[in-house]
């Protein structure tokens, strides 16, 4: 059996542009929305990768974001970094 991060993404959100009080909210808010539409599915949330030396805040808070959602267990199943590393593969709670 394949990996669930092999699955088809349902759905995903394009964080670019904003800046991250506005990316984790967005997250959230499309996290919350996707877990009641599409539970156990799989979406991606696509930070960026950060500018070269610049570090990725958006990736990293929305990182944070994902970790705490997984340890409540309501939304998030799990997550991963995606091949290319400037999105997170998010498996939403059954």
């Amino acid at each position: 059996m394949l990996d669930w991060t092999h699955r088809p993404v349902a759905h995903a959100i394009d964080l670019h542009g904003q800046t991250v009080s506005e990316a984790v909210t967005n997250a959230e808010r499309f996290l919350r929305a996707q877990a009641r539409a599409r539970r156990g599915q799989v979406v991606r949330l696509i930070t960026g990768r950060g500018k070269a030396g610049g570090g990725a805040p958006i990736r990293t808070r929305v990182r944070t974001l994902l970790r705490g959602l997984k340890e409540e267990g309501k939304l998030v199943r799990d997550f991963a970094l995606d091949d290319g590393e400037g999105a997170f593969l998010v498996r939403l709670a059954d």
